[in-house]
């Protein structure tokens, strides 16, 4: 009975010892993102108060406040600007957005306000976040700051541009400039409201564009540039759309012993709707498989298919087009698109070309280089879908290639 009671002694001591360790340990945990926590409401209220102070400052004044969204923008002793400001080993972030507002503004961006107006006061917001904050909040504090009356001439104007993403959602950390027909430019950086403000520019037409590495306007653009015409005393709103860009890896399908022509590039056609104006667009290049890249990453996704031609899609011929593929902003999807296996018979070791007229169907017509008969002139390879000319020499015949056929053999005369 004693070595029991000793045994089970033993083991309670271990569950309350193990229970101890976890509370002390909790205890430790809270303790630290407490003091944390507290060290990041003082970088919180440093970074207003020297924002506080460059505003009021008769040598430096407003104008000189960074406006938009900056980060580290005001580094500790023996820090760089842009650089986490460490304090007792841990790295803190500080990201400052400053912005104008108008008079009686009641929107929550400067950028979604419905009239134009000259702006009253400068609205920042500090917020400072460091590892190990997991799903908490990091501490965020915000203030206004009004300038005294004069002082900005009314003779100045300003630029409001949001930027949001493929979903419709504002998009931060994008950067907007402004360049004046003089070669003059302005520049910022986008909040979490998607807005960047260019405040106090001289009236006149701006190029205003958005630049971000990997980022593309629905054209699959690297800059969405739109022109502002500012005018005094009022403030000139836009929007652009611009997100990450999303590619696609294309491999042609083809039935066994009927090969892609190794000689030629296959255009590659996209579908969706938003594509402008008839909902789909081709993309010339060669290799298999390749790289269609710098596409606007639709959540819808994109239906692919070979061949630039309107007949090569399948539905113009009553088959069906493959169901969409997927294209995350940032991400690359692997797809396949199928051919259409031919068999050309004619003269013996003669170059093989396949071309679709110019015509409403194909405004620019399409050529393709297909190989070469073997000495039994005979040619297996594949093409995509419509009404092709199948040459040999001088010698024609014509061919339709549609989904779903076994392969088609064409004789050339």
């Amino acid at each position: 009975m004693t070595l029991i009671e000793v045994v089970v002694a033993l083991g309670l001591f271990a569950v309350m010892s193990t229970a101890g360790l976890s509370v002390l340990g909790s205890a430790i945990t809270l303790t630290r993102d407490d003091k944390a926590r507290l060290e990041a409401v003082n970088l919180a209220s440093r970074e207003l108060e020297i924002t506080r102070d460059t505003f009021s400052a008769v040598t430096r004044g407003p104008d000189q406040v960074e406006t938009n969204r900056v980060l580290n923008p005001s580094p500790l002793p023996g820090g760089r600007v842009g650089d986490p400001l460490v304090v007792n080993k841990v790295a803190y972030t500080v990201v400052r957005t400053a912005q104008w507002a108008p008079v009686n503004s009641a929107a929550a961006s400067t950028c979604d306000e419905g009239t134009t107006s000259e702006l009253a006061y400068l609205h920042v917001k500090v917020q400072v976040s460091w590892p190990g904050l997991g799903h908490r909040p990091p501490v965020t504090m915000d203030t206004v700051m009004t300038p005294p009356k004069g002082t900005y001439s009314a003779l100045a104007g300003h630029i409001g541009l949001k930027v949001i993403d493929s979903e419709g959602k504002p998009r931060s950390g994008v950067q907007v400039t402004a360049r004046a027909a003089s070669g003059s430019t302005e520049t910022g950086t986008t909040g979490d409201d998607g807005c960047a403000l260019l405040a106090f520019l001289t009236a006149g037409s701006y190029a205003v564009t958005v630049s971000t590495p990997g980022f593309v306007n629905p054209k699959g653009d690297p800059t969405g540039t739109l022109t502002a015409q500012v005018q005094a005393g009022q403030l000139w709103r836009g929007s652009v759309e611009y997100d990450l860009a999303s590619n696609l890896a294309v491999s042609f399908a083809t039935v066994p012993g009927y090969p892609v022509p190794a000689t030629t590039g296959i255009a590659v056609s996209l579908g969706n709707s938003a594509l402008q104006p008839v909902g789909s667009r081709s993309v010339p290049g060669t290799g298999d498989p390749r790289t269609i890249a710098h596409l606007w990453p639709y959540p819808s996704g994109y239906q692919v298919w070979a061949g630039s031609c309107q007949d090569a899609d399948p539905q113009f011929t009553g088959g069906q087009r493959e169901l969409p593929v997927e294209a995350p902003r940032g991400g690359t999807t692997t797809t396949q698109v199928a051919l259409g296996a031919i068999e050309v018979h004619g003269a013996a070791s003669m170059p093989v070309v396949a071309k679709h007229d110019a015509d409403g169907l194909c405004v620019s017509g399409e050529t393709l280089q297909l190989g070469s008969t073997g000495a039994g002139g005979l040619l297996q390879t594949s093409l995509p879908y419509g009404d092709w000319h199948i040459s040999i020499g001088t010698s024609t015949a014509d061919l339709t290639v549609s989904q779903g056929d076994p392969p088609q053999a064409v004789t050339v005369p």
